[in-house]
Protein backbone atom coordinates (compact mmCIF):
# COMPACT_ATOMS: atom_id res chain seq x y z
CA UNK A 1 0.00 0.00 0.00
CA UNK A 2 0.87 3.48 -0.64
CA UNK A 3 0.29 5.65 2.13
CA UNK A 4 0.44 9.96 1.77
CA UNK A 5 1.02 11.79 5.31
CA UNK A 6 1.02 15.21 5.49
CA UNK A 7 2.85 16.51 8.16
CA UNK A 8 5.19 13.50 8.36
CA UNK A 9 8.15 15.67 10.15
CA UNK A 10 5.85 16.17 13.31
CA UNK A 11 5.46 14.49 16.39
CA UNK A 12 2.59 12.27 14.95
CA UNK A 13 3.61 12.17 11.22
CA UNK A 14 7.32 11.01 12.03
CA UNK A 15 5.72 8.59 14.36
CA UNK A 16 3.35 7.35 11.75
CA UNK A 17 5.64 7.37 9.24
CA UNK A 18 8.08 4.84 10.90
CA UNK A 19 5.37 2.63 12.37
CA UNK A 20 4.62 2.13 8.61
CA UNK A 21 7.75 1.80 7.20
CA UNK A 22 8.36 -1.19 9.72
CA UNK A 23 5.66 -2.32 7.85
CA UNK A 24 6.40 -2.48 4.42
CA UNK A 25 4.25 0.37 3.63
CA UNK A 26 5.24 2.55 0.86
CA UNK A 27 5.06 5.78 2.68
CA UNK A 28 5.19 9.69 1.11
CA UNK A 29 5.38 12.71 3.07
CA UNK A 30 4.78 15.72 3.11
CA UNK A 31 6.19 18.33 5.10
CA UNK A 32 6.90 22.18 4.57
CA UNK A 33 9.74 22.77 7.55
CA UNK A 34 8.40 26.25 8.00
CA UNK A 35 9.22 28.10 11.24
CA UNK A 36 5.61 27.56 13.00
CA UNK A 37 7.63 24.39 13.71
CA UNK A 38 11.31 24.47 14.40
CA UNK A 39 12.45 23.13 11.23
CA UNK A 40 15.50 21.29 13.36
CA UNK A 41 13.18 19.69 15.29
CA UNK A 42 11.60 18.30 12.46
CA UNK A 43 14.83 17.10 10.92
CA UNK A 44 15.65 15.35 13.78
CA UNK A 45 12.18 13.70 14.22
CA UNK A 46 13.31 12.18 10.53
CA UNK A 47 16.77 11.38 10.52
CA UNK A 48 16.36 7.77 11.56
CA UNK A 49 13.81 6.58 8.18
CA UNK A 50 14.18 9.62 5.66
CA UNK A 51 16.93 7.16 4.07
CA UNK A 52 14.79 4.16 3.77
CA UNK A 53 13.93 3.10 0.20
CA UNK A 54 10.62 3.20 0.84
CA UNK A 55 10.36 6.30 2.14
CA UNK A 56 9.45 9.66 -0.33
CA UNK A 57 9.80 13.06 1.10
CA UNK A 58 8.22 16.13 -0.48
CA UNK A 59 9.21 19.59 1.38
CA UNK A 60 5.87 20.81 -0.18
CA UNK A 61 3.63 23.74 1.21
CA UNK A 62 -0.09 22.53 0.76
CA UNK A 63 -1.04 25.89 -0.12
CA UNK A 64 0.78 25.81 -2.94
CA UNK A 65 -2.01 24.43 -5.10
CA UNK A 66 0.51 23.72 -8.83
CA UNK A 67 3.30 22.20 -6.40
CA UNK A 68 0.94 19.84 -4.56
CA UNK A 69 -0.78 18.98 -7.70
CA UNK A 70 2.88 17.97 -9.15
CA UNK A 71 3.44 15.53 -6.07
CA UNK A 72 0.35 13.63 -6.94
CA UNK A 73 0.44 13.63 -10.46
CA UNK A 74 4.05 12.38 -10.09
CA UNK A 75 2.70 9.55 -7.77
CA UNK A 76 -0.30 8.86 -9.26
CA UNK A 77 -2.28 7.55 -7.02
CA UNK A 78 -3.05 6.50 -2.91
CA UNK A 79 -4.37 3.91 -1.14
CA UNK A 80 -4.61 6.31 1.54
CA UNK A 81 -3.92 9.72 2.87
CA UNK A 82 -3.61 11.06 6.38
CA UNK A 83 -3.65 14.25 6.59
CA UNK A 84 -1.60 15.32 9.83
CA UNK A 85 -0.39 18.98 8.78
CA UNK A 86 -1.57 22.06 10.53
CA UNK A 87 -1.13 24.68 12.46
CA UNK A 88 -1.52 23.78 16.19
CA UNK A 89 -2.09 25.00 19.36
CA UNK A 90 -5.30 26.71 20.96
CA UNK A 91 -3.49 29.86 22.42
CA UNK A 92 -1.25 30.58 19.69
CA UNK A 93 -4.55 30.86 17.25
CA UNK A 94 -5.59 33.91 19.04
CA UNK A 95 -2.63 35.43 17.63
CA UNK A 96 -2.77 34.64 13.94
CA UNK A 97 -6.31 33.42 13.55
CA UNK A 98 -6.38 33.82 9.56
CA UNK A 99 -3.07 31.63 9.21
CA UNK A 100 -4.98 29.25 10.73
CA UNK A 101 -7.57 29.25 8.95
CA UNK A 102 -5.56 29.40 5.45
CA UNK A 103 -3.26 26.30 7.21
CA UNK A 104 -6.34 24.36 8.34
CA UNK A 105 -9.43 24.94 5.84
CA UNK A 106 -7.31 25.94 2.38
CA UNK A 107 -4.82 23.07 2.92
CA UNK A 108 -7.39 20.40 3.43
CA UNK A 109 -9.63 21.51 0.83
CA UNK A 110 -6.58 21.57 -1.73
CA UNK A 111 -6.01 17.82 -0.64
CA UNK A 112 -9.55 17.28 -1.22
CA UNK A 113 -9.73 18.50 -5.00
CA UNK A 114 -6.88 16.52 -5.69
CA UNK A 115 -8.83 13.76 -4.05
CA UNK A 116 -11.64 13.93 -6.30
CA UNK A 117 -9.77 14.09 -9.60
CA UNK A 118 -9.14 10.01 -9.03
CA UNK A 119 -6.03 10.56 -6.91
CA UNK A 120 -6.90 8.93 -3.82
CA UNK A 121 -10.65 7.69 -2.42
CA UNK A 122 -9.51 7.16 1.35
CA UNK A 123 -9.33 10.34 2.99
CA UNK A 124 -8.27 10.52 6.86
CA UNK A 125 -8.40 13.80 8.36
CA UNK A 126 -6.73 14.51 12.38
CA UNK A 127 -9.32 16.59 14.27
CA UNK A 128 -8.86 17.50 17.51
CA UNK A 129 -10.64 16.99 20.79
CA UNK A 130 -10.64 21.01 21.16
CA UNK A 131 -13.86 20.83 18.81
CA UNK A 132 -16.02 20.05 21.80
CA UNK A 133 -15.56 22.83 23.90
CA UNK A 134 -17.68 23.27 26.94
CA UNK A 135 -19.58 20.43 26.05
CA UNK A 136 -20.26 17.81 29.56
CA UNK A 137 -17.69 15.13 29.82
CA UNK A 138 -16.97 12.65 28.48
CA UNK A 139 -17.44 13.88 25.12
CA UNK A 140 -19.60 11.95 22.32
CA UNK A 141 -18.84 11.85 18.69
CA UNK A 142 -22.89 13.14 18.48
CA UNK A 143 -22.47 15.76 20.24
CA UNK A 144 -22.62 19.55 18.58
CA UNK A 145 -19.38 21.11 17.61
CA UNK A 146 -20.77 24.08 16.78
CA UNK A 147 -19.01 26.31 19.54
CA UNK A 148 -15.37 25.68 20.13
CA UNK A 149 -13.42 28.58 22.53
CA UNK A 150 -10.73 29.24 19.98
CA UNK A 151 -9.30 29.63 16.28
CA UNK A 152 -8.13 26.45 16.15
CA UNK A 153 -10.47 24.11 17.18
CA UNK A 154 -12.74 26.56 15.04
CA UNK A 155 -10.49 25.89 11.75
CA UNK A 156 -10.93 22.04 12.02
CA UNK A 157 -14.58 22.04 12.71
CA UNK A 158 -14.69 24.06 9.04
CA UNK A 159 -12.29 21.39 7.85
CA UNK A 160 -14.92 18.79 8.97
CA UNK A 161 -17.81 20.49 7.56
CA UNK A 162 -15.52 20.54 4.30
CA UNK A 163 -14.69 16.59 4.00
CA UNK A 164 -18.34 15.83 4.70
CA UNK A 165 -19.66 17.96 1.71
CA UNK A 166 -16.78 15.93 -0.42
CA UNK A 167 -17.86 12.81 0.86
CA UNK A 168 -21.23 13.51 0.32
CA UNK A 169 -21.34 14.92 -3.01
CA UNK A 170 -18.13 13.36 -4.42
CA UNK A 171 -18.59 9.73 -3.14
CA UNK A 172 -14.49 10.40 -1.36
CA UNK A 173 -14.52 8.08 1.49
CA UNK A 174 -13.88 9.94 4.65
CA UNK A 175 -12.21 8.97 8.22
CA UNK A 176 -12.68 11.93 10.82
CA UNK A 177 -10.43 11.51 14.20
CA UNK A 178 -10.93 13.56 16.88
CA UNK A 179 -7.79 13.11 18.82
CA UNK A 180 -7.54 13.54 22.71
CA UNK A 181 -3.90 13.58 24.01
CA UNK A 182 -1.59 10.95 22.41
CA UNK A 183 1.92 10.50 23.45
CA UNK A 184 5.03 8.71 22.64
CA UNK A 185 8.50 9.81 20.92
CA UNK A 186 9.24 13.00 19.37
CA UNK A 187 6.40 15.06 21.10
CA UNK A 188 6.66 18.97 20.30
CA UNK A 189 8.35 20.43 23.44
CA UNK A 190 5.52 23.03 23.98
CA UNK A 191 3.45 20.19 25.41
CA UNK A 192 3.55 19.23 28.95
CA UNK A 193 5.18 15.70 29.63
CA UNK A 194 7.80 17.05 27.64
CA UNK A 195 8.25 20.29 29.80
CA UNK A 196 7.60 18.35 32.94
CA UNK A 197 10.49 16.23 31.99
CA UNK A 198 12.69 19.03 31.42
CA UNK A 199 11.90 20.78 34.55
CA UNK A 200 13.05 17.64 36.78
CA UNK A 201 16.40 17.25 34.12
CA UNK A 202 17.30 21.01 34.03
CA UNK A 203 15.15 22.91 36.63
CA UNK A 204 13.25 24.31 34.12
CA UNK A 205 10.28 25.91 35.38
CA UNK A 206 7.02 24.66 34.45
CA UNK A 207 4.07 27.46 33.55
CA UNK A 208 1.27 26.32 35.67
CA UNK A 209 -1.90 28.37 34.23
CA UNK A 210 -4.36 26.94 36.52
CA UNK A 211 -4.55 27.76 40.25
CA UNK A 212 -3.35 25.39 42.54
CA UNK A 213 -7.01 24.49 43.39
CA UNK A 214 -7.48 23.14 40.16
CA UNK A 215 -4.48 20.94 39.77
CA UNK A 216 -6.82 18.11 40.45
CA UNK A 217 -9.38 19.24 38.59
CA UNK A 218 -7.92 20.05 34.95
CA UNK A 219 -7.27 17.07 33.16
CA UNK A 220 -6.76 15.62 29.92
CA UNK A 221 -7.29 12.07 28.34
CA UNK A 222 -3.92 10.62 27.33
CA UNK A 223 -3.32 7.73 25.37
CA UNK A 224 0.34 5.91 23.55
CA UNK A 225 0.11 7.02 20.32
CA UNK A 226 1.01 3.52 18.90
CA UNK A 227 -2.95 2.37 19.57
CA UNK A 228 -3.66 5.23 16.93
CA UNK A 229 -1.93 3.68 14.17
CA UNK A 230 -3.07 0.13 15.07
CA UNK A 231 -6.54 1.77 14.05
CA UNK A 232 -5.25 3.58 11.06
CA UNK A 233 -4.34 0.33 9.85
CA UNK A 234 -7.84 -1.33 9.86
CA UNK A 235 -8.98 2.27 8.08
CA UNK A 236 -6.57 1.55 5.32
CA UNK A 237 -7.55 -1.99 4.65
CA UNK A 238 -11.73 -1.07 5.10
CA UNK A 239 -12.40 2.57 4.62
CA UNK A 240 -15.73 4.46 5.70
CA UNK A 241 -18.09 6.39 3.43
CA UNK A 242 -17.93 8.77 6.11
CA UNK A 243 -17.30 8.35 9.97
CA UNK A 244 -16.25 10.44 12.96
CA UNK A 245 -14.26 8.68 16.14
CA UNK A 246 -13.43 9.63 19.51
CA UNK A 247 -9.25 8.64 20.01
CA UNK A 248 -8.71 9.15 23.82
CA UNK A 249 -8.90 7.12 26.59
CA UNK A 250 -12.17 7.40 28.66
CA UNK A 251 -10.10 7.85 31.45
CA UNK A 252 -8.97 11.40 32.54
CA UNK A 253 -5.55 12.16 34.26
CA UNK A 254 -5.58 15.34 36.14
CA UNK A 255 -2.49 17.74 35.74
CA UNK A 256 -1.86 16.69 39.55
CA UNK A 257 -1.61 12.77 38.73
CA UNK A 258 0.98 13.85 35.58
CA UNK A 259 2.92 16.07 38.00
CA UNK A 260 3.16 13.46 40.36
CA UNK A 261 3.77 10.30 37.62
CA UNK A 262 6.66 12.31 35.85
CA UNK A 263 8.27 12.68 39.56
CA UNK A 264 8.26 9.03 40.34
CA UNK A 265 9.74 8.00 37.16
CA UNK A 266 12.14 10.60 36.96
CA UNK A 267 12.86 10.75 41.00
CA UNK A 268 13.11 14.01 40.40
CA UNK A 269 10.88 16.93 41.27
CA UNK A 270 8.95 19.31 38.98
CA UNK A 271 9.43 23.23 39.71
CA UNK A 272 6.01 24.67 39.06
CA UNK A 273 6.05 28.59 38.11
CA UNK A 274 2.37 30.18 38.66
CA UNK A 275 0.74 32.21 35.33
CA UNK A 276 -1.95 33.91 34.65
CA UNK A 277 -4.83 31.70 32.93
CA UNK A 278 -5.08 31.44 28.91
CA UNK A 279 -8.09 32.17 27.13
CA UNK A 280 -9.78 29.33 25.41
CA UNK A 281 -8.49 26.28 27.49
CA UNK A 282 -11.15 23.78 28.23
CA UNK A 283 -10.49 22.64 32.22
CA UNK A 284 -11.34 18.92 30.95
CA UNK A 285 -11.08 16.73 27.67
CA UNK A 286 -12.79 13.66 27.89
CA UNK A 287 -13.29 11.02 25.37
CA UNK A 288 -16.03 8.41 25.23
CA UNK A 289 -14.59 5.98 23.26
CA UNK A 290 -16.97 3.37 22.98
CA UNK A 291 -17.43 3.81 19.25
CA UNK A 292 -14.15 3.36 18.45
CA UNK A 293 -13.66 0.72 20.57
CA UNK A 294 -16.89 -1.10 18.98
CA UNK A 295 -16.42 -0.49 15.11
CA UNK A 296 -12.25 -0.28 15.40
CA UNK A 297 -10.98 -2.45 18.05
CA UNK A 298 -9.72 0.58 19.61
CA UNK A 299 -7.96 -0.21 23.24
CA UNK A 300 -5.42 2.35 23.96
CA UNK A 301 -4.07 -0.25 27.26
CA UNK A 302 -0.71 1.43 27.84
CA UNK A 303 -1.11 2.90 30.98
CA UNK A 304 -0.08 6.63 32.20
CA UNK A 305 3.35 5.59 33.68
CA UNK A 306 4.75 2.99 31.26
CA UNK A 307 4.17 5.73 28.28
CA UNK A 308 5.93 8.34 31.23
CA UNK A 309 8.87 5.80 31.43
CA UNK A 310 8.86 4.69 27.71
CA UNK A 311 9.19 8.90 26.61
CA UNK A 312 12.12 9.22 29.79
CA UNK A 313 13.92 6.39 28.51
CA UNK A 314 14.00 7.85 24.67
CA UNK A 315 14.33 11.50 25.80
CA UNK A 316 17.44 10.39 27.68
CA UNK A 317 19.21 8.88 24.91
CA UNK A 318 18.79 12.23 22.85
CA UNK A 319 21.36 14.88 21.87
CA UNK A 320 21.84 17.27 24.25
CA UNK A 321 20.71 20.25 22.32
CA UNK A 322 17.14 18.72 21.30
CA UNK A 323 16.73 17.87 25.07
CA UNK A 324 17.24 21.54 25.80
CA UNK A 325 14.96 23.14 23.51
CA UNK A 326 11.79 24.84 25.23
CA UNK A 327 9.68 25.73 21.91
CA UNK A 328 8.88 24.87 18.89
CA UNK A 329 9.15 28.15 17.54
Amino acid sequence: MKILVTGSAGFIGSNLSEYLLNRDYQVVGIDIFNNYYNPEIKEYNIREFKDNPNFTLYRTDLLDKQSLTDVFDKEEKFDAIVHLAAWAGVTDSFKTPADYVRNNEEATVNLLELCRKDHCNNFIFASTSSIYGNNPTPFTEEMSTDMPLAPYPATKKSAEVMIYTYSMNFGINSTIFRIFNPNGLRLRPDLALPKLIKSCEFGYEFPLYWKTEDLTKSGRDYFYVIHMFEVLEKVFAKPFNYEIFNLGNSSPVTLDQLIKTVEKVTCKQVNIKQLPPRPGEMMMTYADISKANKMLGFNPETPLEKIVEIYYEWFLKQEDWYKKVVSVK
